[in-house]
């Protein structure tokens, strides 16, 4: 796993760099991943908000993440491209899309999350986690509300 990288959108409109090694990495099957992504998940990792450096103004989207909370979509306004998720009751971490990567392959999710709302023909990696709801590092105060 790499100690800093970078990634951006299709057209290069937005770039960004984070200086510090993911915290996590997830395979998440919510809602409004799968709307956001066009899939039946999105592979996110996330990363400290603070070392998260982005050139660029992505367009936002704001949706209802779970009943008491909202997210943050950050797309390109040029090509589309999902980038990133801010919560709404994390405000520490910054989840980025892996398909916005420069060097995809590193990608490894330790867990599916929210495999409540998983799509019946999703095809789940059988040798990671999965996590009915949100993991505790994405719920402040270990929280894990619906």
């Amino acid at each position: 796993m790499p100690t800093q990288f970078s990634g951006g959108c299709a057209c290069g409109a937005i770039r960004y760099q984070c200086a510090a090694p993911p915290l996590a990495m997830y395979n998440c099957h919510c809602q409004s991943c799968q709307h956001a992504g066009g899939g039946a998940f999105a592979p996110l990792i996330v990363v400290a908000a603070p070392s998260l450096d982005v050139r660029g103004t992505p367009k936002r989207f704001f949706t209802q993440a779970i009943a008491d909370s909202h997210s943050e979509r950050c797309f390109c306004g040029e090509c589309g491209s999902p980038l990133f998720v801010l919560g709404e009751r994390t405000p520490d971490v910054i989840l980025i899309h892996a398909s916005s990567l420069d060097e995809p392959d590193w990608f490894k999710p330790v867990a599916d999350i929210w495999t409540v709302s998983a799509l019946p023909w999703a095809n789940m990696d059988r040798h990671i986690p999965k996590v009915f709801k949100s993991p505790p590092l994405l719920e402040p105060e270990g929280e894990v509300t619906l």
